[in-house]
């Protein structure tokens, strides 16, 4: 379900897919005309201009939905009750507005916005337990040659070590798409669009740490949050022609989230718009006994270095790169270290061989949780206690 930037993407991960015969059977879009476009460019011999007509196929085994955050609720409930597994992007839900004008709803109570999501978490796992399908999270992160690297090392590290901090960044120079600067469309700010890469990432290294070593997860139990528009600070009002993305709405552009752990150790996770230079993902894994520090973009693995960068006009470089003059860092397959083939390999796996996959709701919920426990903790000062699992 989409055919825009989200969907692309997939599709080419798809086209990777090993062992498992995968078919794309059929897209539904917003807009018939690019849906036509997207299926012609990739052989899908199907397309719908509404997507029921998608969950009544009953050829179709997966939904993957590239759409809105604010959809992305209903339709997996949709999609699930039609017996079908669902891919689903990050965030699970978010709080959009119930009924508040566009302009307030930035404004409600973050108190209110954590219990309605609490609420939506409830219904989805409700949904899950009464429909034996799968549920696939696609964070990404999780699945970056980087993380998947650093998780083999940890594998043997926390053996006889721990670990005792996590740093995880995702920044760039700020969204260009207008839904992600309302609250109503996007469901946060830095913290939900960039912050919850990492905070997935983090999440789910700790879960890994408490099975190994005790038969059960390490999780989430404390949030201490801050976050501000920083393009509406007296700061930046003063300068001039930044090429930082501004017009944002009721939407914070730098976040920060201080996580405690149940074994007591910490997280601490960033998303800001703020970052000239190209998109940054970086993550700095501090144990008892070794330490990791991920790349996960930019690679360095080839750079450049000009000073008329005329002659590379047309050649991608990086996500969010604004000039190519001086040093850069060329990435061979942005696609591929980000780990998208990889989390499509998985969720196919998954679905084949029926088993769980790697990500899955239970991180999902966990991630929307702690976000949205972040926001409550930026309006009231304090830190905020999370749901027992």
């Amino acid at each position: 379900m989409g055919a825009g930037f989200a969907a692309s993407f997939h599709l080419r991960s798809y086209r990777q897919v090993k062992e498992i015969p995968v078919e794309i059977a059929a897209i539904a879009g917003k807009t018939r005309d690019h849906a036509e476009q997207l299926a012609g460019r990739y052989s899908i011999p199907k397309v719908y201009d509404d997507y029921r007509s998608l969950l009544a196929d009953p050829s179709i085994d997966v939904v993957d939905l590239c759409v809105p955050n604010a959809l992305h609720l209903p339709l997996v409930l949709e999609t699930v009750k039609a017996g079908k597994h669902v891919i689903c992007e990050k965030p699970l839900t978010g709080y959009f507005g119930l009924g508040e004008p566009e302009g307030e709803v930035g404004a409600v109570s973050k108190r209110k916005m954590l219990e309605k999501v609490r609420a939506d978490l409830a219904e989805v796992s409700r949904a899950m337990a009464e429909h034996p399908v799968k549920f696939c999270y696609a964070e990404n992160w999780i699945y970056a040659p980087a993380i998947r690297k650093a998780l083999e090392i940890i594998d043997r590290c926390v053996a006889t070590g721990s670990i005792l901090e996590i740093r995880g960044e995702e920044s760039h120079s700020g969204s260009h798409s207008e839904y992600s600067k309302s609250w109503r469309y996007a469901g946060g700010g830095a913290l939900a669009r960039l912050g919850a890469h990492p905070i997935g990432a983090g999440l789910f290294l700790k879960h890994f740490e408490g099975l190994k070593k005790a038969g059960r997860p390490i999780l989430p139990v404390e949030v201490f949050a801050d976050g501000v528009d920083l393009t509406k600070t007296p700061a930046f009002r003063t300068v001039e022609n930044s090429p930082l993305v501004t017009g944002w709405k009721d939407v914070e552009t730098w976040a920060q989230v201080t996580v405690t752990f149940s074994d007591g150790t910490r997280g601490i996770f960033y998303g800001a718009d703020n970052l000239l230079g190209g998109m940054e993902s970086t993550m700095d894994i501090r144990l008892s006994n070794a330490r990791l520090k991920l790349d996960i973009c930019p690679v360095r693995i080839c750079q450049f270095y000009t000073v008329d960068p005329a002659p590379v006009r047309d050649v991608y470089f990086n996500e969010k790169q604004e000039t190519k003059a001086g040093f850069s860092f060329p990435s061979p397959d942005e696609e591929w270290t980000l780990g998208y083939p990889h989390e499509i390999q998985d969720f196919m796996e998954a679905v084949a061989l029926d088993r769980p996959p790697l990500s899955g709701l239970e991180l999902a919920k966990q991630v929307v949780e702690v976000v949205y426990a972040g926001y409550v903790s930026m309006e009231e000062g304090c830190k905020v206690v999370l749901s027992p699992t």
